[in-house]
């Protein structure tokens, strides 16, 4: 069996359990590759992968939501199983508090655990054909200026739902349905909900948000003729764009698996009051 470790990077303490996760393993029988920037940061002389090119049967991630992301982004396998130790701040897909990390990584060891897989989204830009990396929370067209609005005409299979003024518009998946999504007024959807979240950013008119099927087809087309607009990934991968715009966005064909020991309604306590993991 081989395990990937990775870390946040700017957290010492969050190095040092990584460190500390990687030789318990190593006792345990278990081969580890060390992400490349985590191992610098380890100042650690000894081998690494980038994490494009890792290829565990799992991974642990220390650190929040943030780290996660990236490995989900980045991972050359997109189904790799993550055990997500929390070391950041929410910390809503992570699934332990580093206090009970061993006993977290005995039960994986032994196959003692559930897989939560979560859908995830494709966008490409239909006029220049770029495509995005898939996403795991949301594909979001916003304002480049955070003080102008935008306007965007949204279909969904082709057919007009709305256009509409608004400082964004976000297409999220259950996952990020308690990220950007929640923080914008939409809807907190259960993981085994396999739908589509269409929300809006502070939107000039009633429309909000709405639940679609997960096989739907989205467009976002960015209207002013000399409006600015960014493209922007789970917040970490952003392209500048103007008209015409237009981001197709859709289920993709990868989805991400989660290693879990709780119920979804145990976690969502703990995003919703800002609990620790345990």
């Amino acid at each position: 069996m081989k395990a990937g470790v990775i870390s946040r990077l700017n957290d010492r303490k969050a190095l040092k359990i990584a460190q500390d996760i990687a030789q318990y393993l190593m006792n345990n029988g278990v081969d580890v590759e060390l992400e490349t920037e985590t191992a610098l940061s380890m100042e650690n002389p000894g081998g690494h992968t980038d994490l494009g090119e890792m290829s565990p049967d799992f991974m642990v991630t220390v650190g929040g939501d943030g780290t996660i992301l990236r490995t989900v982004m980045q991972m050359q396998e997109p189904g790799t199983p993550i055990l997500g130790v929390n070391k950041g701040s929410r910390g809503f897909l992570t699934e332990v508090h580093p206090n009970y990390v061993n006993d977290a990584l005995d039960r994986v060891l032994t196959e003692d655990y559930e897989i939560e897989r979560c859908i995830k989204l494709s966008s490409r830009h239909l006029e220049t054909g770029k495509v995005f990396p898939d996403s795991l929370n949301e594909v979001l067209l916003a304002s480049s200026m955070p003080s102008k609005a935008i306007d965007v005409q949204i279909k969904v299979n082709g057919e007009p739902l709305i256009d509409i003024q608004s400082d964004g518009v976000m297409a999220s998946t259950p996952v990020g349905s308690t990220a950007y999504n929640l923080s914008a007024g939409g809807s907190i959807l259960h993981p085994e909900i396999n739908s589509i979240i269409l929300t809006a950013i502070s939107p000039y008119s009633y429309f909000r948000s709405i639940v679609i099927p997960h096989r739907d087809i989205i467009t976002l087309e960015l209207l002013k003729p000399r409006s600015e607009g960014m493209v922007i990934i789970d917040g970490r991968d952003f392209t500048a764009t103007k008209p015409p715009t237009t981001i197709k966005v859709q289920l993709s064909e990868h989805v991400a698996r989660f290693i879990r020991f709780k119920p979804f309604y145990e976690r969502l306590e703990r995003r919703l009051v800002f609990k620790e993991s345990k």
